[in-house]
């Protein structure tokens, strides 16, 4: 990348002039720059796919280290260079070795190309020989700078030597023999604005493409002898911008704030880190703390700054590098179950005092007083920062992803509890509450301009009191770890309870839109219904609930007529990552296949009105399965048909005039058909069927693997005698409903599971037959081609392996748990 073509990118000079010290540095360092340039003929630089071998400082830091994996799994050939305080060239291995397997991201195949240089970025030529120095200049092209003392407690003057002076040697580095790329891990903090949380006066204050701070700004709000680190980065880009206009390759990457990985690795001396340590010591929170969606992923930074860095095209000298879209809610303690009471931040500094030294924010008080008012704030941006991102999403020639908040929470999360034995603060306790839970869902109501009753009304209420008072009992033994996932997945509910109420009195239509004979695919769990649901969505005439919108039914921006449903839905990537992040898709491998495209059973709607029979499966709450049975699913079903005509009113955005059948299934329903039929009188009904002695070893294997993700384990057989009772006692409900209902009997599909699996679109023609549907030649030609990327996908995948006899049953307790159940199959001539 020529000079030519750095030069002509755009950065501004400062405008002002710098603090005296600051000047005095950039001036001394200037200096050296033109005095090393002006003595020797350097070469010209190599290009980024011609490094060979580079220099990293930072190596065991918290950004270095995960740009030392970056740059090893990036480039496979190249070799770095790790300038590493040690007492000799052993113990530096060790330490990077060590820093890399506590963020868990050590790789054997990394030792051979890190070459430890034991040294000191402060001392000349980095403490090196002449020798040694001279050997570096020789082999280097690159160096990444990530080395500093990130103390925001220290003065300029404490920092100078660290942050400013140690550019001199990586200059030298860069300026002899031949020019070498210089990456420089600078600050967004370097703003005001941004340091600022553009909270108050600071909303509005843009940070534009190639940028340079406003110098009156940063002397009103970074005092030189209180907040040096950001002066010591601004000091430092000038010095750079200076070797650039004499050749030299730069690059600066300005970092936001980063406390997180998606590893989950966790720094525990980070501010914001100490912030929530510290409110969990005194159990006391500073009024309007959240976990800010803006602190960015340390790993998906590094991947972004290597890949520029090693991107010939590159073209911007200055990387903004952070994701200006905020995720739509700040996500607080409260929604993970630790409730501390929330009090102003002189209080909250009272309590943390009486802790003493202990504390950890002690010795960072003044820092706090200073800025304070504007970390804990509520005035700031909550949809978008104004920051301009162009530099990188021009320069990055991967994709570049941002993980949510939630997967970085939970990450951080797992993380502490595995290695809490050397945590060095206290851990936050989840709390399983049901007065803090309606609590925060009339907080949700209120922040969204809708009442409670509106969002959760009375019968909503109860139900979720009985699902907690059930769920905290001994018996259902949930592990504490896991409250937490379980309080956040309530507290999801009552939001988007919320939500839609809100979207509700924006648009009153939507009680109006009529659902026209639904059809729901009823057969028993294990029998095939997943895959006929998928098999039949392929055909348009149908519409069906994808699992990204039963996890967010309402978009946020409400853009139905252009986004909602296409790739650029940010509901998909989120659930996508969800998936990902959590233990669903390893503990269902083989089992159940989940896909935030596919369409998905629609039991999260009853969950999200706490009145679920799935939750009867998932945990051990015989009590609460017990309060279903008497006071039965009404409520419930109308609310199913209330959010279903919220989803009819979305797609007739995106598709006006467009018919739609919806096409939904749940199992579950089995339990409930008479309140199923009342709430859809034209309802038509699909039911699979299997042997039960066939189904029940699969079902009873399911169960266990999802509550053993929140719960103790218990007696396989206490599970399998619960679960016959269960599945059998679902069964025959349905078969007293079929009976007593002879009239409704031409609404009803019976499904033999052998038929599907031995020729599933010959019974799907049966279906359509039986319904008087036409099958159109495309959603035929669809089907097809689904059903087989489904067979090479079930070849390829670990099979479930399950026994009925784990379970202390055996294929006769099963029939004659199920006699009714077969009788009637029998009746239908499937059996």
């Amino acid at each position: 990348m020529s000079n030519a073509a750095n030069s002509s990118l755009g950065v501004q000079p400062l405008a002002g002039t710098l603090p005296s010290q600051c000047k005095r540095d950039v001036d001394t360092l200037r200096r050296f720059v033109h005095t090393l340039v002006s003595q020797q003929s350097l070469a010209d630089p190599a290009s980024p796919p011609d490094f060979r071998e580079v220099l990293l400082t930072g190596a065991t830091g918290f950004i270095g280290r995960f740009f030392l994996c970056d740059l090893l799994q990036q480039d496979t050939k190249l070799v770095v260079h790790c300038i590493v305080r040690a007492d000799g060239a052993e113990h530096g291995r060790k330490r990077i070795r060590d820093a890399l397997q506590q963020a868990e991201i050590w790789d054997e195949s990394f030792d051979s190309r890190i070459n430890v240089v034991v040294g000191d970025i402060c001392q000349p030529q980095f403490g090196l020989s002449v020798e040694q120095f001279e050997l570096l200049c020789q082999q280097v092209d690159a160096v990444y700078h990530l080395a500093a003392d990130i103390n925001l407690t220290s003065s300029y003057l404490d920092m100078r030597k660290n942050n400013t002076f140690s550019i001199r040697n990586v200059l030298e580095l860069c300026l002899r023999i031949r020019f070498k790329h210089l990456f420089f891990a600078s600050t967004m903090g370097v703003f005001p604005q941004y340091f600022c949380a553009f909270a108050h006066e600071f909303k509005d204050r843009r940070i534009d493409h190639q940028m340079q701070p406003d110098l009156t700004s940063m002397k009103e709000t970074f005092p030189v002898g209180l907040l040096g680190y950001p002066w010591s980065k601004l000091t430092s880009e000038q010095v750079l911008l200076y070797a650039q206009q004499a050749g030299m390759p730069l690059a600066i990457f300005r970092l936001p704030q980063i406390s997180l990985s998606s590893s989950g690795y966790t720094p525990a001396p980070d501010l914001s880190v100490r912030v929530f340590a510290a409110a969990v010591d005194c159990e006391t929170l500073p009024e309007e703390f959240t976990f800010r969606s803006s602190n960015e992923a340390v790993d998906s930074l590094s991947r972004i700054c290597t890949a520029i860095s090693l991107n010939p095209e590159r073209r911007f000298t200055i990387y903004h590098c952070c994701n200006p879209e905020l995720e739509h809610y700040d996500l607080e303690p409260a929604d993970f179950g630790i409730y501390f009471p929330e009090v102003p931040y002189e209080l909250f500094k009272r309590a943390c005092q009486t802790r003493g030294e202990s504390s950890p924010l002690h010795g960072y008080w003044a820092v706090f007083d200073h800025l304070g008012r504007y970390w804990f704030s509520k005035n700031k941006p909550m949809d978008r920062l104004p920051v301009c991102d162009h530099a990188i999403r021009e320069d990055c020639p991967t994709p570049i992803e941002w993980p949510g908040t939630w997967v970085k929470l939970k990450a951080s999360k797992e993380w502490i509890m595995a290695h809490r034995e050397e945590w060095p603060y206290p851990i936050a306790r989840s709390r399983l509450d049901a007065d803090r839970l309606l609590d925060r869902g009339e907080r949700y109501a209120r922040d969204r301009g809708v009442s409670f009753d509106a969002a959760c009304p009375s019968w909503m209420r109860e139900a979720l009191r009985r699902q907690v008072e059930a769920m905290s009992a001994p018996g259902a033994g949930l592990l504490e770890d896991n409250l937490s996932d379980i309080v956040f997945e309530m507290s999801r509910f009552l939001r988007n309870n919320a939500e839609l109420a809100r979207e509700r009195r924006q648009h009153p239509e939507i009680g109006g839109e009529e659902i026209v004979r639904p059809v729901f695919i009823v057969g028993v769990n294990r029998s095939g219904t997943t895959f006929l649901h998928r098999l039949m969505s392929r055909d348009r005439r149908f519409w069906t609930l994808r699992l990204y919108e039963l996890a967010e039914p309402v978009l946020w921006s409400g853009e139905y007529a252009i986004v909602a449903g296409s790739p650029d839905d940010p509901r998909r990537a989120r659930m996508q990552e969800i998936l990902e992040a959590s233990q669903m898709l390893d503990a269902m491998e083989g089992v159940h296949y989940f896909d935030a495209d596919e369409p998905e059973e629609d039991f999260p709607i009853f969950r999200a009105a706490f009145s679920a029979w799935v939750s009867v499966a998932r945990f051990h709450i015989p009590e609460y399965g017990r309060w279903m049975h008497e006071n039965g699913s009404r409520n419930a079903y109308a609310y199913h048909r209330l959010t279903l005509q919220h989803f009819t009113w979305q797609r007739r955005q995106r598709h006006p005039g467009r018919p739609g059948q919806w096409l939904l299934k749940m199992p579950f329903h089995l339990m409930e058909l008479e309140a199923l039929i009342e709430t859809y009188p034209d309802a038509l009904f699909i039911q699979t069927h299997r042997e039960p002695t066939q189904f029940m070893g699969s079902w009873n294997s399911l169960v266990e693997r999802v509550r053993s993700m929140s719960s103790e384990p218990r007696s396989q057989h206490d599970l399998g005698a619960e679960q016959l009772a269960f599945m059998s006692g679902m069964l025959d409900a349905a078969v007293r409903f079929r009976r007593s209902h002879p009239e409704l009997e031409e609404r009803w599909v019976d499904v033999d599971y052998t038929d599907l699996v031995r020729d599933p679109l010959a019974l799907v023609r049966d279906i359509y037959g039986r319904f008087g549907w036409s099958l159109e030649e495309t959603a035929m030609k669809s089907m097809l081609s689904w059903q087989l990327k489904q067979e090479g996908k079930r070849r390829a995948e670990t099979r479930h392996q399950y026994d009925l006899r784990d379970f202390g049953l055996t294929p006769e307790m099963v029939d004659e748990a199920f006699a009714s159940y077969l009788d009637f199959i029998t009746s239908l001539g499937i059996r």
